[in-house]
């Protein structure tokens, strides 16, 4: 099936660059979409300066419809900047805590702890507090707790080792997934690329 009018611009998480998408974005191309990868400072900058050049991105694209693909705060900064895209096009999320991370919270009380996070704190306590979209969302989540997560905070819940399941969980997401994975892991996944792929090609009226 062949995608010419389609992209799917891909949004890495807290402390990643564009390259760990890479097991994605070669997935997407074999499927015919144009395929781009956006950086962004993930603790460097306020994350509106992130959503302005988010936006901006994803506008520049010549393709009509492009949909967004964020992993953890990827997931969040994609969501936020949603209202600001004039593209057509859906949000594919992947454990991203729309709800606030536990974790991050247990960081910011922490006085090294929150100088590392430092810019991503906002987003990452607060998640997505309202969504300013009409755009069509889904999220798949995985429930290995084997992550770096666990070093910082005890998880009395399901989760990836990272994110809970419940800081993924909102009654405006058309569709959640929970899969066998962990929070990188999910970023080489296949189920994960295969539900992303069925997402974005779901005709909206079924």
């Amino acid at each position: 099936m062949s995608h010419d009018g389609e992209a799917i611009v891909l949004v890495h998480g807290l402390w990643m660059k564009p390259w760990t998408f890479l097991a994605f974005k070669r997935y997407f191309m074999e499927k015919g979409y144009h395929v781009y990868r956006f950086g962004y400072k993930t603790t460097k900058q306020e994350i509106n300066k992130s959503s302005d050049q988010l936006a901006a991105f994803v506008n520049s694209r010549p393709q009509e419809v492009v949909h967004l693909l964020g992993h953890s705060m990827g997931g969040i900064l994609s969501v936020r900047t949603a209202e600001n895209i004039r593209k057509k096009g859906k949000i594919a999320l992947l454990a991203s805590p729309i709800n606030g991370s536990q974790v991050a919270k247990k960081m910011a009380k922490s006085s090294w702890q929150k100088r590392l996070l430092h810019w991503a704190i906002e987003p990452l306590t607060h998640g997505v507090e309202s969504v300013k979209t009409n755009r069509r969302c889904q999220m798949i989540m995985g429930d290995w707790p084997i992550g770096i997560g666990r070093l910082v905070y005890h998880f009395d819940e399901p989760s990836d080792g990272t994110v809970a399941v419940s800081e993924t969980q909102a009654d405006w997401l058309e569709s959640h997934h929970v899969i066998d994975t962990n929070h990188l892991g999910i970023l080489r996944n296949k189920q994960a690329m295969d539900l992303t792929w069925q997402f974005l090609t779901k005709e909206t009226h079924e």
